[in-house]
């Protein structure tokens, strides 16, 4: 007997669910190890207790009374009793009650045997999965996209949206038990169980550019993607053909306009060659005509040596004056054709050595001038060093030139080191300029200034614009009047 109570006494604290025994009165007899854990009470405070009477009346709950009171002795038994209570201690539980009313001999009195089964956490479960399922319905009835489920085991399809219905021209009993490729969608799913392994291990398979050939017709561009979803997988079908055939167009519209500029491009091409050869050619042949003026001109001036008449010597003097400048201007066009037509020999630059070297060549002519030179960290470039030791030459000799008025010339020559780019910069403290005229500056024969009180042809900024914009740079030139001014150029990095 020993044994038996043992046994099943054993039995009653290993059950997962609350159980209590109640007497006729509905006191506490016993309760199990569960019960005590679920409900967090002690011994001391349930045994004995009155069941209404538990937890400082927590546990007189209206439904619970109806349970026992009304419904159980009427039924002797009670199933799967859903009842819901806060309690002050545990807070919010759901529980299924299950009741029996025990009468062991018919002389004792029948005592109660409640089973208390929380099912607070799997109602939230059934709950959110509830909710998702209506969410995913509700997504999967309005998508943009056409969807289609498919049975992972076959590859046939168990459902289809209506947006699928309407991109593909089938109806939904038509799309039902068909496969991917039965519907015109250019996949091969020949090998069903393999692209379904690589599915369950990646998550998600994606396919660009498939060709679907429509029910009704017409060849439509999609991106799919399938999805896993336990025993079937998702297939996602986006129609993409307005966006391919925009793409194209834009494609044919980039292609048109290439073409057009490569004609234009062409067309500028020997357009300046043209011009150039021009500007070689002319140069080149007033040289023939200009070396028989200087030359009559030295003979006039020896013969006139010993001639009184001043007004004379000036007239050959003025002739000859003209024609130095006629060949300083020759010159200058012949390097600027130069310039232009050469082809770029592009290597590493070491810029403080070419601006040493410039500046070093210039003081070499201006000992009687005072210039106090700030030459600062200058870097390393990619570039044809001829063409950009012409740059400095032209920018460090207008700066010699337009501060002869100064009784101290300041030069400074520097580089900023920007993201893309680096910025030189040659700045003076001579006559500068009104900015009004600044977009005359790099023109060719432009000049601001009066030629009897700077001398100059007008072609050197022309030169230095040039030559930066062949290595891809820009040229620009800030100034005041009287408060010297500043001239920029940029050089890729």
């Amino acid at each position: 007997m020993f044994m038996q109570e043992e046994y099943f006494k054993n039995i009653f604290n290993t059950v997962r669910d609350g159980i209590l025994v109640l007497d006729e009165n509905l006191k506490v007899l016993s309760a199990n190890r569960s019960f005590f854990n679920i409900f967090k009470v002690d011994t001391a405070n349930t045994i004995g207790s009155l069941l209404y009477d538990m937890g400082n009346g927590q546990w007189n709950i209206p439904y619970l009374r109806v349970l026992l009171e009304d419904i159980l002795p009427k039924n002797n038994t009670v199933d799967d009793y859903k009842i819901e209570h806060n309690f002050e201690s545990i807070g919010h539980k759901i529980m299924l009650l299950n009741a029996r009313k025990i009468i062991e001999n018919k002389n004792d009195p029948p005592i109660i045997l409640l089973v208390i089964e929380d099912i607070t956490e799997r109602k939230i479960l059934e709950d959110l999965l509830t909710e998702s399922e209506v969410r995913y319905k509700r997504l999967f009835e309005t998508a943009s996209d056409g969807i289609l489920l498919l049975d992972k085991s076959e590859g046939t399809i168990s459902q289809a949206n209506p947006a699928a219905e309407k991109m593909l021209g089938c109806s939904k009993e038509e799309c039902i038990g068909k496969n991917l490729q039965d519907l015109g969608v250019s996949i091969d799913m020949s090998d069903f169980p393999t692209i379904m392994h690589a599915l369950d291990r990646s998550g998600i398979i994606h396919y660009d550019d498939v060709l679907v050939k429509t029910k009704s017709g017409p060849i439509i561009y999609t991106d799919i993607y399938m999805v896993d979803k336990a025993t079937l997988a998702q297939c996602n079908i986006r129609d993409i053909t307005e966006r391919k055939e925009a793409a194209e167009a834009l494609r044919r519209r980039n292609e048109e306009l290439e073409q057009k500029s490569a004609v234009r491009t062409a067309d500028l091409e020997a357009v300046n060659k043209e011009l150039e050869a021009f500007s070689y050619s002319v140069s080149h042949d007033l040289r023939a005509p200009l070396r028989h003026i200087s030359g009559f001109v030295k003979m006039l001036q020896q013969n006139l040596e010993d001639h009184p008449d001043d007004r004379t010597h000036k007239y050959v003097n003025t002739i000859a004056e003209a024609s130095n400048k006629m060949s300083m201007l020759i010159d200058d066009l012949l390097g600027f054709s130069h310039s232009g037509r050469s082809e770029m020999r592009k290597r590493k630059v070491n810029l403080n050595t070419l601006v040493k070297g410039v500046v070093r060549e210039i003081q070499e002519d201006l000992k009687e001038r005072v210039i106090r030179w700030e030459l600062y960290e200058l870097p390393e470039v990619l570039g044809d060093k001829s063409l950009l030791r012409l740059v400095f030459i032209n920018l460090v000799s207008n700066a010699v030139k337009f501060t002869s008025t100064r009784p101290q010339a300041e030069i400074r020559i520097g580089c900023k080191d920007e993201e893309d780019r680096f910025t030189c910069s040659v700045a003076d403290n001579g006559v500068g300029f009104d900015m009004k005229y600044v977009k005359k500056l790099f023109g060719v024969f432009q000049r601001l200034h009066p030629q009897d009180e700077f001398e100059g042809t007008g072609i050197g900024l022309a030169n230095v614009q040039r030559i930066i914009s062949r290595h891809g740079g820009r040229t620009w030139a800030e100034g005041s009047v009287g408060e010297g001014a500043t001239f920029y150029f940029t050089l890729p990095r």
